[in-house]
């Protein structure tokens, strides 16, 4: 975000979310062929958002907002829902002659980002391996004499 979310100023941003159909691809004409969309979810600058018919609340900070959007208000048309993919695109107003002012973030889907089992054998195994080395280093002995 180029600057602080200003609620007096017009816009809007808008989440597509590809449950797995991604019938919807606005973008291709202007070289985004793979941002796929079957359900949006809209988030105004003053913290309201929805979800179709479910109004949400977002918390607004500086240049940046969160949302928290239970998968259950998507319908799922093939994904589950950890492999739904979502893309974010500020709009400058609503309606005709609107535009969108920028991709967020490269033009890219993005899904959620979950470990495969081997990460995390690597990662235990580093783990016990750092611990395995602090516990049996040798400990400097001090005497007097």
């Amino acid at each position: 975000m180029a600057g602080a979310i200003d609620a007096t100023t017009a816009g809007v941003y808008i989440i597509g979310v590809n449950t797995g159909t991604g019938t919807n691809a606005p973008f291709a004409a202007l070289g985004a062929p793979n941002v796929r969309f079957n359900q949006v979810v809209r988030v105004n600058k003053d913290g309201t958002a929805v979800v179709g018919a479910n109004p949400l609340t977002a918390t607004i900070a500086g240049n940046a907002f969160s949302l928290a959007v239970s998968g259950t208000l998507f319908a799922s048309t093939g994904f589950a829902v950890q492999d739904y993919s979502w893309n974010l695109w500020p709009r400058n107003g609503v309606g005709a002659g609107t535009f969108v002012t920028d991709f967020a973030p490269d033009n890219a889907m993005l899904t959620a980002a979950v470990p495969e089992p081997a990460s995390w054998a690597m990662m235990f195994m580093g783990m016990a391996a750092i611990g395995m080395t602090l516990r049996l280093r040798r400990r400097p002995s001090i005497r007097f004499a």
